[in-house]
């Protein structure tokens, strides 16, 4: 199963915000909860701190970029 938040920032500082308090949180709670039959997936457009990106990786949270959203669709596919 995978769980994906779509999370678009304006800024460096908003990314923080955005993606480390609100969607790498979630994906620590699903993780919990679901154990290893949840891929938790952000979906991002926008600018983000390279900082915030690293650390929402660390925490288990997979990043796409919407820019590359056909390659995410292949990844998907070949997992079936």
């Amino acid at each position: 199963m995978i769980a994906l938040e779509a999370k678009d920032s304006s800024s460096g500082l908003n990314s923080v915000k955005r993606l480390n308090n609100d969607t790498a949180a979630k994906a620590k709670h699903f993780a919990t909860e679901g154990g290893k039959n949840i891929v938790n997936v952000a979906l991002l457009s926008g600018v983000f701190k390279l900082s915030s990106l690293v650390s929402a990786q660390n925490s288990g949270l997979f990043l796409v970029w919407s820019h590359d959203l056909d390659g995410f669709i292949e990844w998907v596919k070949s997992q079936t």
